[in-house]
């Protein structure tokens, strides 16, 4: 089974905000610097009545599809309207999709596209219609104190959809996975589901250092990998697409994989990171702006919480 990417939207937050004014509330923080190392400039923030779901609503909404098409719609998110029922069976109903379909739910951060896309692959061949809509999006920022450095001047609230289709021509993959869940708690939110634990709060708490060392172990070494078992040379990529963790970690990676600035963008500046949702952020801004072109081989890989990776090659 083949696959391609057909068309792709997103939902920012509502609220926009300069990382520059958080300073008004921290006067203690040293604003220039941490916009150094995030690379960050500009996050969207959800209001208090706007959700993942309906960010990814407004997403799909906008891609004027037939709802008859689609044969399942998989759902990306770790900030649920609910904790049941499943947010994609809602968003079957919201968008007139068929009743005839899958719908579910993937519970994964930022390397969750990547896993949804793998998942649209195989299931794909068991379904009577040819398109998926995969929905990306995380209210992080729902999680996050107002005095927290190292989340709060980060994160960012969206929401993407993406059509993906069989194909019998593109290139679709090869895909590789990594988990390591000793490193659970670097990125976690606690007391917000059912185990409790008393000594905890239930913010958002992320160890970017911890991050930093798990990506760099195994996002240089994961692409080198995928190109490897692709039979492709480094030079045969268009382009990479990381997920927009922050300017320091995407620096690294640059740095140890030696990618050329002009087939590693970013929109991390002006958009912030968006978790599940940065990778089809970044195309569909791409595809716009006439750069990924048809038939571009591009190597897409997210990375985080969980800790978990993936990445794959796709023709588009």
């Amino acid at each position: 089974m083949k696959i391609e990417i057909g068309k792709i939207s997103y939902q920012l937050a509502s609220k926009k905000a300069s990382v520059f004014d958080f300073k008004e509330e921290n006067p203690d923080w040293d604003i220039n610097q941490i916009v150094s190392k995030t690379g960050v400039e500009t996050v969207y923030v959800s209001d208090e009545n706007e959700t993942a779901l309906d960010l990814c609503i407004k997403a799909a909404k906008k891609l004027n599809f037939d709802p008859d098409e689609i044969g399942a719609c998989i759902f990306v998110t770790q900030s649920p309207d609910y904790m049941l029922p499943t947010s994609a069976c809602i968003a079957q109903d919201e968008l007139g999709l068929s009743k005839n379909i899958a719908a579910f739910d993937i519970n994964l951060g930022c390397s969750g596209f990547i896993y949804a896309l793998s998942v649209a692959k195989g299931i794909l061949q068991d379904l009577k219609k040819d398109k998926i809509l995969i929905l990306c999006g995380d209210t992080y920022t729902k999680f996050i104190r107002n005095n927290d450095r190292t989340c709060r001047p980060v994160f960012s609230d969206a929401g993407s959809a993406v059509i993906i289709s069989k194909s019998k021509s593109k290139m679709s993959g090869p895909f590789s996975f990594g988990t390591d869940g000793s490193g659970y708690d670097k990125l976690i939110v606690r007391n917000r589901a059912t185990k409790i634990e008393n000594n905890f709060d239930n913010f958002i708490h992320m160890n970017g250092a911890e991050v930093l060392m798990f990506t760099m172990s195994n996002v240089p070494k994961g692409v080198n990998q995928l190109i490897e078992e692709s039979g492709l040379k480094f030079e045969d990529i268009d382009f990479f697409l990381f997920h927009q963790a922050s300017t320091i970690v995407l620096d690294n990676i640059q740095r140890k994989l030696k990618i050329p600035n002009e087939k590693m963008p970013r929109n991390n500046k002006y958009i912030g990171n968006t978790v599940s949702a940065t990778i089809p952020i970044l195309m569909k801004d791409l595809i716009s702006e006439g750069k990924i072109k048809k038939n571009d081989k591009i190597l897409m890989f997210g990375f985080g919480v969980g800790y978990s990776f993936g990445g794959c090659i796709l023709e588009y």
